[in-house]
């Protein structure tokens, strides 16, 4: 027996205030609270935790069009681990702990070995309550934090706001640490991972925003990270997810940043095939060059326009197919992408390309990243300059 369509927990990504999802599938026209451990320990646990049962397919691991929980205010469905364009959502953290990190190294359902490795995910940022009218005025706020360590210590600007256990869900609730009545004060929010004895193993933080001083641009796909290779194919098909991100002084992205983003192709065998920024309630469309962010991120999809890694006979049935045409070419460039924001820089980007099919076709990718580490969770470490970041000529 296996659970198939399982634990349809609704979420919005980084939705600090809102409704929070308590039972499977609920349909409400408030914003879907990002904590929704409650609702995921008890619906997964009913498949997990039990010795009849095999495992757990979870409805579903993206947000897609259709099924939205409020006709007419939201676009797309609200299910999934990750937002529609991929950016991971506080729920992809807590099945990491879950299903990764607290699972032992060569079990036969764990895809890889982690070696030991602790993480800790805080749920919510670290705004004033004032940010939102529904806690306006209010000095306190309920702070959730992940881990697959044993016990959790929250800090407020260095000072502790105590400890507080955490376990796996086939143990029963308490998948997470919340802690009430948390004095908001501007700074930063630390927490702790903890073994048993208290002695710390890893720690994770958020700043309360500054202003957005930059735009920065960073790659999911290819990258080595993701286990999607180092550069795109040259098959006139393979696309590049690129991650724009707006930051403070620090290096932080701004979370309630929704400036515009616009991408253009400034070199190269690209052009734009589209834009997101993954908010559920968003109307503007997706086939254009331009997106608001959404919590100070967007998504750019950047599509290669060259076949020059085709093998002669592809390209001969696509001439015929498509007769002469001035879209597709022969260039083996890098592709140089540009993203600009009023009142920002502009950001630019190099997204590698290849014509070796033996090392970059998509399906040769996938089968040389299975059973490797991968990591879709924690964003790539290129919000402040890095050699990723470059100027056109």
């Amino acid at each position: 027996i296996m659970m198939s369509e399982c634990c349809s927990c609704n979420t919005m990504r980084n939705a600090d205030i809102g409704c929070e999802t308590m039972k499977d599938n609920p349909h409400s026209t408030c914003d879907q609270a990002a904590f929704n451990a409650r609702c995921l320990e008890r619906t997964v646990n009913a498949s997990d935790g039990v010795e009849y049962a095999a495992g757990t397919f979870v409805w579903t691991l993206f947000d897609y069009y259709g099924e939205p929980p409020s006709r007419g205010l939201t676009v797309s469905s609200t299910y999934g681990q990750f937002d529609l364009v991929g950016f991971p959502k506080s729920a992809a953290f807590w099945f990491r702990t879950q299903w990764l990190l607290n699972i032992t190294d060569g079990s036969p359902d764990k895809p890889f070995a982690t070696f030991g490795k602790h993480e800790v995910e805080i749920v919510e940022s670290w705004e004033s309550p004032d940010t939102w009218n529904g806690t306006k005025g209010n000095t306190t706020r309920t702070i959730h934090v992940y881990s697959n360590a044993p016990k959790v210590e929250l800090f407020v600007n260095n000072q502790s706001q105590g400890v507080l256990p955490i376990s796996t869900m086939v143990r029963g609730q308490g998948s997470y640490a919340e802690f009430f009545n948390v004095t908001w004060k501007a700074g930063t929010i630390r927490a702790d991972a903890l073994s048993e004895d208290e002695k710390a193993l890893t720690v994770a933080e958020k700043k309360t925003c500054g202003a957005p001083v930059a735009l920065r641009l960073s790659l999911d796909c290819p990258s080595p990270r993701t286990g999607t290779g180092e550069a795109v194919f040259l098959d006139g098909q393979d696309a590049a997810l690129v991650r724009a991100s707006i930051v403070d002084k620090s290096g932080q992205v701004v979370f309630q940043a929704d400036n515009n983003v616009t991408f253009s192709i400034v070199s190269g065998p690209g052009r734009i095939q589209g834009s997101k920024s993954g908010d559920a309630k968003s109307y503007e469309p997706n086939n254009v060059q331009w997106q608001s962010a959404y919590h100070g991120l967007v998504r750019g999809i950047i599509r290669v326009t060259s076949i020059a890694g085709l093998p002669l006979q592809e390209k001969e049935i696509l001439s015929q197919i498509n007769g002469p045409s001035t879209s597709l070419t022969e260039d083996t460039g890098d592709i140089v992408v540009e993203a600009a924001s009023p009142g920002l820089e502009p950001a630019h980007l190099v997204i590698p390309t290849t014509t070796d099919s033996v090392k970059g076709s998509v399906l040769v990718v996938a089968q040389a990243a299975a059973g490797k580490p991968v990591d879709f969770i924690n964003p790539p470490k290129t919000y402040l300059p890095s050699t990723s970041l470059v100027s056109p000529k």
